[in-house]
């Protein structure tokens, strides 16, 4: 199975399924699907399709998708995604024998969830981890040191900076829903 990665490090975290014609006109190569429901996303994997970008579907945020293993099946199967993101580590393990790829979606809110994510990261082995919030350059770059795959920053990241200094941490890339941040251009932003 391939592995996780993107060449551009920005990827379009879509919560408005009316936002996927934008981001299909920019550089973007990944989607994280953080909207919708059972009727609109089969709808979105195929425009991505169409357009050559990689879909991953946030499992925990589609309305209408049991969160069990005949829900993962179902998108396996029938949507196509080319992997989940969610919290749920049995969802992970699901995922990875459908053969879809698979981010692990990681609060760090205090320092015992940093020691679990870590733990649950080496037990089930994600293609990526998605690090919440996305503004704490020293944590990314602890985690980063720490674990066998790339690391997507998320949440309350606003500026071209802030991308910036995720990357600089030790990201592999940043799921941003703040779409004036969709056409930063990906060579000017790793350094």
């Amino acid at each position: 199975m391939k592995g996780f990665s993107t060449e551009n490090p920005i990827i379009a975290a879509v919560r408005d399924v009316k936002h996927m014609n934008h981001v299909i006109q920019t550089s973007i190569d990944t989607i994280f699907l953080m909207t919708g429901d059972i009727f609109t996303i089969e709808e979105c994997v195929s425009i991505a399709r169409n357009n050559d970008k990689q879909i991953f579907i946030h499992v925990d945020l589609i309305r209408g998708i049991a969160k069990d293993k005949e829900g993962i099946k179902y998108l396996a199967r029938r949507v196509k995604p080319d992997g989940i993101v969610t919290t749920k580590n049995q969802l992970i393990h699901v995922a990875k024998k459908e053969g879809l790829l698979t981010v692990q979606h990681l609060f760090l809110i205090d320092t015992h969830a940093y020691q679990t994510g870590i733990k649950n990261i080496l037990d089930v082995e994600p293609d990526a981890v998605e690090l919440m919030p996305g503004l704490m350059p020293r944590v990314i770059n602890d985690l980063y040191r720490q674990i066998p795959c790339p690391i997507v920053c998320a949440g309350l990241i606003k500026s071209e900076q802030e991308v910036i200094e995720a990357l600089a941490a030790g990201a592999a890339a940043t799921a941003i829903s703040e779409q004036s941040l969709w056409d930063l251009q990906p060579q000017l932003l790793k350094k």
